[in-house]
């Protein structure tokens, strides 16, 4: 199978994994995985990156936050492994799909993210703070947890500064210029 033959068994599989997950979350929901994915392909067809695993891991990377975690990145992957084996996703791509699940929460070291699948996922997954629709979802997540509303927006800027990719920033940069 091709990356676009994966599309639709992973949209199969994350909406079934959100309905039996003790705690969903809304901000993490399918239209946030399909943003990320959107942004994926994009980063990883202009990069030569691994089509086929940026689809597996753009739709499994947030399964942990359904069950109430913010630092979700090992447990997403915990519980994507064996839904990859049931797909009978490629077994000599899983190990980076994985990869790319688990490291990419904010709090995981940049050199750990060696591959570009892995800077890819978490660059997209990062830009969907930015934008109407990401620049709600963040505020309304991270007040959800506690933060005031200034304290939200002052981690915007340090998530632009902390994306991974030249591509990205100014992917980004070229979105939003108006000149």
């Amino acid at each position: 199978m091709d990356w676009f033959d994966w599309e639709p068994v992973l949209k199969k599989v994350v909406v079934e994994e959100m309905r039996k997950a003790p705690e969903v979350s809304k901000e993490h929901g399918l239209d946030h995985v399909e943003r990320v994915w959107s942004g994926c392909l994009k980063l990883g067809m202009k990069l030569n990156a691994d089509l086929e695993v940026l689809v597996a891991a753009a739709y499994l990377h947030d399964l942990g936050r359904h069950y109430g975690l913010d630092l979700h990145g090992e447990k997403s992957a915990q519980l994507g492994e064996p839904i990859l084996l049931r797909i009978k996703f490629p077994k000599e791509k899983i190990k980076k799909v994985l990869d790319a699940i688990s490291l990419h929460d904010h709090q995981v070291k940049p050199e750990k993210r060696r591959l570009i699948e892995t800077q890819i996922l978490y660059d997209a997954d990062k830009l969907d703070a930015f934008g109407a629709i990401g620049v709600e979802r963040w505020v309304l997540h991270r007040h959800s947890m506690g933060y005031s509303i200034e304290e939200v927006l002052s981690r915007i800027q340090q998530r632009y500064d902390g994306l991974h990719l030249r591509e990205t920033k100014n992917w980004r940069k070229n979105a939003v210029d108006t000149s």
